[in-house]
């Protein structure tokens, strides 16, 4: 696969009418999240379910300064779309999640 190449995308719009493009990472970007040490505020570790808000940019090519400046249900409707165009990255998740609560 080329450096340039993409994968599924999808497309959210936010409550102002911004249009968002959520992509699907490739293999190394997902291990780069997951090589991510948490070391944000409760903000970042936090306020999304499945996401931290300092990832939120691989996934849309926002800058993070933007996504401040964005309501939650705006955050949640792109962390919809990041989920839709990268279900192989959440189900992986959900699967760490679940075997942590069985150990």
């Amino acid at each position: 696969m080329s450096e340039g190449a993409t994968g599924k995308s999808v497309i959210k719009t936010l409550s102002n009418g911004t249009r968002v493009c959520c992509m699907e990472l490739t293999v190394a970007q997902v291990r780069g999240l997951l090589e991510t040490k948490p070391g944000g505020d409760l903000i970042d570790e936090l306020l999304l379910e499945d996401v931290r808000l300092p990832d939120l940019p691989l996934f849309t090519g926002l800058k993070l300064a933007d996504l401040e400046q964005m309501l939650p249900s705006d955050l949640e409707a792109l962390v919809d779309g990041c989920k839709e165009a990268n279900p192989s990255f959440f189900r992986m998740l959900a699967k760490v999640a679940s075997m942590r609560q069985t150990a």
